[in-house]
């Protein structure tokens, strides 16, 4: 997603709900991101709590604002904004964290990671 700013993000998840409301069918929405990216495993996870707090309380203009106060890396931080947008449309009101990791949980090295969590919608 080029533009990422949190007016696109919003424009962007009104328009998949409204296009979904149209089918009339069950969908799922994924949106894929990495967390912090290279730091060491310590500050990731706290950056990435911070993050995704906002993220299980579905509030768009806080996560931005944490994004931006932390100077954050996560790449994909418009389609999970879009994400929330769209589901929040279409009555989502739930946000469970299912798991969170660092590449350093797999590799070992812990001294700069990548922070990884899968979150469930509904």
């Amino acid at each position: 997603m080029g533009m990422q700013d949190e007016e696109t993000a919003l424009d962007v998840g009104n328009e998949i709900s409204e296009a979904v409301n149209k089918t009339n069918k069950k969908t799922v929405i994924i949106a894929s991101s990495d967390f912090t990216h290279y730091r060491p495993d310590k500050i990731a996870r706290e950056n990435d709590a911070y993050f995704i707090n906002a993220i299980l309380d579905l509030d768009i203009p806080e996560f931005y604002r944490r994004l931006f106060e932390r100077d954050a890396s996560v790449c994909g931080y418009g389609p999970i904004a879009a994400m929330m947008a769209a589901v929040k449309n279409m009555g989502g009101r739930k946000a469970s964290l299912l798991k969170y990791s660092t590449s350093g949980d797999t590799t070992g090295d812990v001294s700069a990671v990548v922070g990884y969590a899968g979150i469930i919608v509904e």
